[in-house]
């Protein structure tokens, strides 16, 4: 019998089978002044510079995968952590304290911690805390992986799997699995929709949080199951129910195997009513990593991707390069640009952006681009040049008013002259946008809904904010409410309408989204197949009177609770019908 068998919260799906590794809680105590002993100086800069690197190379890892899921915005802020760690004047504090005060290199990161601390100490309330932890997070990074070998020791003994167990799910806990065979992540703490719990399902680790305590009760290099599904832990697994866990494993490869298949096929429901499937992303570098033919096009491609990894605002010519190449490998696919959606806490190294108070609602998006309309006409420049190329759209980030959009087209009108524009969409983000819709959509092309931003506006909540990171209920009645209003009035203007949030890559969401009424959903390419095949196994008129019963709820747990079950029916019939195929 195991030792524990714990009931928590589903975060990523899968089952994992591993040993226990219960990783060091760095930056809960002060580290106290130690000095070298037993290592020269010279040793002891090796290894604080081989930390360093691992630090950044992890960080790195982490924007890449945020960037990818979640856009630039998202990413921004390990770019800036990456960059304190790059400070000079840091590196040569640190060989300071080392070479001449002889001091461990864990004892030196932590006075160069301390140092900060005194720098910003004149500093009142909020603005010193948001300093602080800013230079402070990434260093504890490093001080994170000096104390990495035994780890490493742990990880790579005998190549099997590892359980990470932690009190919280953070995007650097997820990582880790680049450098080691992850199984999966148990967590005390870590919301479904949390940083961490997105790069979790962007990188199949199954994950589960909401075990109170779960780092005091596993011990170091016991077998652990973690069935990411059920949100279920087991510490301790006898051999029989790790023999069973093995395989339910891999009964769960072979589906992902035999639904490779159907990931070409278009979208549709069990009636043949079509449901289009398009893909997120932002880089031509994203195409190395699945086959464009599973998706219906691209149904959001993020820009900013261009003007980030520059050290000057691109040319016209360079941008249309890079669309263009995304236009070729789609053929005549359509592809959805969103133009530059920078500001507030997304900005360019390069641009001077005003400081803001409140950020989040400031000058960002469609609101900069309208101010900046040389940047904006040269952008637009670049898509009408590339469009030869392809099916071009135009999708507007942040819109907020109908005004927005008429000056947005009139803008386009100079770039194109007397030919055709190409189509003009917006993006769905505030929620007065979604409340003056047909106004705005009247005079639009097409309509795109972010659900991330439009849930964290609706809430009036950040997501990645502990204290009310609980409020953020993407599958609240009030949210479904809105986004069923929203395909409702596209549907009765004869717009076209979609979803590029996450919730549409999520089985649930998928499911209330396409009957609530969008026609096409845009989710990352690793989720296409799933949904596909869910969808396949239901008819339109079950699935439009499940959107509207999820919509008559008034709970968030209710409604996601009533998704969720026919979302695992449904699911249940595709694992049947595979094993069925390969008998």
């Amino acid at each position: 019998m195991a030792r524990f068998d714990l009931q928590g919260s589903p975060v990523s799906p899968g089952v994992g089978i591993g040993r226990a590794w219960i990783p060091v809680e760095v930056g809960l105590h002060r580290i106290p002044e130690r000095k070298l002993v037993s290592e020269t100086s010279e040793v002891a800069i090796d290894r604080l510079m081989a930390a360093h690197k691992r630090a950044i190379e992890d960080l790195q890892r982490i924007q890449s995968a945020t960037t990818q899921e979640l856009g630039i915005q998202d990413a921004a802020i390990y770019g800036a952590q990456i960059a304190v760690l790059q400070d000079p004047d840091a590196h040569r504090n640190l060989e300071r304290l080392v070479h001449e005060e002889k001091l461990q290199p864990e004892s030196a990161v932590q006075a160069l911690l301390d140092k900060f601390e005194g720098l910003f100490k004149n500093l009142e309330g909020g603005d010193r805390k948001n300093w602080v932890a800013d230079l402070r997070d990434p260093w504890l990074a490093v001080i994170r992986e000096l104390g990495s070998a035994e780890e490493d020791r742990v990880f790579e003994s005998d190549g099997s799997g590892i359980v990470l167990i932690a009190e919280e799910l953070t995007p650097s806990l997820v990582t880790r699995h680049h450098r080691h065979p992850l199984a999966g992540i148990i967590c005390s703490r870590g919301g479904r929709f949390s940083h961490g719990a997105v790069l979790a399902r962007s990188f199949g680790i199954p994950t589960v949080t909401g075990i109170e305590g779960v780092h005091a009760k596993a011990e170091s290099e016991e077998t652990c199951l973690v069935y990411g599904d059920e949100g279920r832990a087991v510490l301790g697994a006898t051999s029989k129910q790790e023999k069973r866990a093995l395989g339910l494993a891999e009964e769960r490869r072979q589906v992902q195997n035999a639904l490779a298949a159907l990931a070409i096929e278009p979208g549709r429901t069990e009636d043949g009513a079509p449901i289009s499937i398009m893909v997120n992303i932002e880089s031509p570098n994203d195409l190395r990593m699945f086959d464009p033919g599973i998706s219906a096009g691209v149904g959001l491609f993020r820009t900013e991707f261009a003007y980030m990894e520059r050290p000057a605002f691109p040319t016209v010519e360079e941008q249309a390069k890079i669309y263009e190449s995304v236009l070729e490998s789609f053929e005549e696919k359509p592809v959805v640009f969103r133009t530059l959606d920078i500001g507030g806490d997304k900005q360019l190294r390069y641009f001077g952006h005003p400081k803001e108070n409140n950020p989040a609602m400031g000058w960002r998006g469609l609101r900069l681009s309208l101010e900046w309309q040389d940047l904006f006409l040269m952008q637009l420049s670049a898509l009408v040049q590339a469009r030869k190329h392809g099916d071009v759209r135009i999708l507007l980030p942040m819109i907020t008013t109908v005004e927005e959009l008429r000056r947005s087209k009139e803008l386009l009108s100079q770039v194109v002259g007397k030919a055709e524009p190409p189509p003009m969409g917006v993006m769905v983000e505030v929620p007065a946008a979604a409340m003056a819709l047909r106004d705005i959509a009247q005079e639009a092309d097409f309509v795109s809904v972010g659900t991330n931003d439009l849930a964290q506006y609706l809430f009036a909540v950040d997501r990645d904010n502990p204290w009310v990171a609980d409020l953020y209920q993407p599958y609240h009645p009030a949210h479904l409410r809105v986004l069923r209003y929203i395909a409702r009035t596209c549907n009765a203007l004869h717009k076209p309408v979609s979803v590029c949030g996450e919730m549409a890559g999520q089985l649930p969401g998928a499911l209330f989204l396409a009957g609530a009424g969008f026609g096409t959903l845009s989710i990352a390419p690793p989720f296409v197949a799933e949904v596909k095949a869910v969808l396949q196994r239901v008819s339109a008129d079950s699935l439009r009177q499940l959107a509207n019963r999820a919509a008559a709820c008034h709970t968030s747990s209710d409604a996601l609770s009533l998704l969720q079950v026919e979302a695992d029916r449904l699911w249940a019939e595709v694992v049947e019908s595979t094993s069925e195929s390969r008998s």
